[in-house]
């Protein structure tokens, strides 16, 4: 699944009675960057899916601004250390954020303090399976569906890096992503879908953006008599003249798809901030 398909970029485009092979190519090498600039700017993959990541992402003792802030006490002879978290490590970090939003449903979570990323010796055993509900639970603002990403610990999550594993689902459904759900449903392929919620916005960002990057590739696109530096700025049809509008940034295999500012504005309610994840 993907944010937006060949169809809808063609709709988008004005491209639906007819397209060029040409036309084709260069839209079906443009889409999945316009994706990929709508992924990079919110900060994550809305299109819903199941992942298994492994948290906190980096060591929690640098600081992080006030999040996770800890301080070493090292022995004397410099030998050894140990991390005490500010505030105690029973209050110090009861929420995990998860990178991808929103979490429609988490299938399982581990706690293994030999962990270490899943390469430690039977990392993430059954003991390590922590029960939703009583050790852990997320933030749902309704059923299947936590727009924050943040599950909380009774307790405390871990600061060593590589000690939580955590599957879960979460992203839009095809539905979502198309304008306001009408019903909640689970497919058999186990995608969710949540009545009222809307994502058709980021699905609007991404064609704004793929509009924006055809029509800079219009600008590029080869003349009748070879390559030219530049967009074309005059062209006559009696006696053939062609005229470029001076170097290009980019040519044709570079060229890039950016954020427009339709498309900032459209993604601005579903950007992760970050603010508490580990």
């Amino acid at each position: 699944m993907t944010l937006a398909s060949e169809a809808e970029a063609r709709a988008a485009l004005g491209l639906m009675t007819s397209i060029t092979d040409e036309e084709r190519t260069i839209l079906n090498m443009l889409l999945p960057r316009a994706e990929a600039s709508i992924c990079d700017h919110i900060g994550y993959d809305p299109v819903q899916r199941e992942d298994t990541e492994f948290y906190p992402r980096s060591d929690a003792a640098g600081g992080y601004g006030g999040v996770g802030r800890g301080v070493w006490d090292v022995d004397s002879s410099h030998r050894s250390a140990q991390l005490y978290p500010v505030g105690g490590p029973a209050t110090m970090f009861p929420t995990l954020q998860l990178e991808r939003l929103p979490i429609r449903a988490i299938t399982d979570v581990w706690v293994d303090y030999e962990g270490r990323y899943g390469s430690g010796d039977d990392a993430f055993n059954s003991g390590t399976k922590l029960t939703e509900g009583s050790d852990y639970w997320a933030e749902y603002d309704r059923p299947q569906y936590a727009p924050t990403g943040c599950i909380f610990r009774r307790t405390a999550w871990p600061i060593e890096p590589g000690t939580v594993k955590v599957t879960y689902r979460a992203g839009y459904s095809p539905d979502e992503l198309a304008g306001r759900a009408r019903a909640t449903a689970t497919a058999a392929d186990g995608t969710i879908t949540v009545a009222r919620v809307n994502a058709s916005a980021l699905k609007a960002a991404c064609l704004a953006n793929l509009t924006a990057a055809m029509q800079k590739w219009a600008a590029l696109k080869k003349s009748a008599t070879g390559w030219k530096p530049g967009g074309l700025s005059s062209e006559k049809l009696g006696d053939y003249s062609y005229t470029v509008g001076g170097a290009a940034a980019e040519n044709i295999a570079s060229l890039r798809v950016e954020m427009t500012g339709t498309a900032i504005d459209l993604c601005e309610p579903f950007i992760h901030y970050g603010a508490m994840r580990l």
